[in-house]
């Protein structure tokens, strides 16, 4: 899911490095694209700081009831 998120930042930055100069302080296609990037960085994060497994699933994983 990470890998997925970063691919995305990954392109919606290099769209907003290449969107057109002279329009840009006041297109709101570029203020959604700045926002969702925002979004998808947060979630990243957001990823990052609780792992990638939520305690049940890490429990399940590790074998839940049947773990050696």
């Amino acid at each position: 899911m990470n890998t997925e998120l970063q691919l995305r930042i990954d392109a919606l930055s290099e769209e907003i490095r290449s969107y057109p100069r002279p329009i840009a302080h006041c297109d709101e296609q570029l203020s959604g694209l700045i926002e969702e990037r925002a979004r998808l960085l947060k979630e990243l994060n957001s990823n990052d700081e609780h792992g990638r497994c939520s305690p049940t699933a890490t429990w399940t994983n590790d074998g839940g009831f049947n773990a050696a």
